[in-house]
């Protein structure tokens, strides 16, 4: 038995369009051109990139989330168009029938998670969900997951996440990391492309 660590946006639930889109409005609410959507998520995935700059040309903007201040945006797009990526729940299943201990590490704002997750009915999976808020530190500072760490009822715990931020975080934090590339191909050892590919990885813990 593990304890297994999710980030949420990108490695749960695929909210890349949901993402664009949020912030595009914002772009247009500011008179600014919009963005692609991979450039958008490039700011948003790389350590130390100043994402208030980036996205809204907006300076000394001090908020750890680039959605603070802008929540209403980002939940219009979520409630429209983000989705879980295939077989989640089957994977979720699988680990919670495996005694496994699972929770969320992620930098969307702690406040918004209870209703996201309940959204698509995965809430009930995990004994603990972290986000951003007053005294939590973002990714890839390895404050949240040392905080799972010190929780978790077992001596093994590994991260899954997506981006970069994610990467330094599980190394900050001294965990073994799993890195989403959903339906892509020439996948490193570390990588999966499926929820299946994710599952055959954890089975070598359990």
């Amino acid at each position: 038995m593990i304890n297994v660590f999710f980030d949420m946006d990108g490695t749960l639930i695929d909210s890349a369009n949901a993402i664009s889109a949020a912030v595009n409005e914002i772009r247009k609410e500011l008179k600014l051109n919009p963005l692609s959507r991979q450039v958008i998520l490039d700011i948003i995935n790389t350590p130390g990139m100043d994402w208030a700059k980036e996205l809204y040309n907006i300076d000394d903007f001090h908020n750890s989330s680039f959605k603070e201040g802008f929540e209403k945006y980002f939940i219009k797009h979520y409630e429209e168009s983000v989705v879980l990526f295939d077989e989640i729940i089957d994977l979720l299943e699988f680990l919670k029938e495996k005694k496994c201990y699972l929770a969320i590490a992620t930098n969307a704002p702690q406040s918004s998670l209870n209703k996201i997750l309940s959204r698509h009915n995965i809430i009930k999976y995990f004994d603990k969900i972290l986000g951003v808020s007053l005294g939590i530190e973002p990714k890839p500072h390895p404050m949240m997951l040392n905080l799972l760490k010190q929780e978790a009822p077992y001596d093994l715990s590994v991260f899954i996440g997506d981006s970069q931020k994610d990467k330094e975080c599980a190394k900050n934090a001294n965990i073994p990391y799993y890195h989403a590339r959903w339906y892509q191909k020439d996948l490193k050892a570390d990588e999966f492309s499926t929820a299946r590919e994710l599952k055959k990885l954890l089975e070598k813990h359990l």
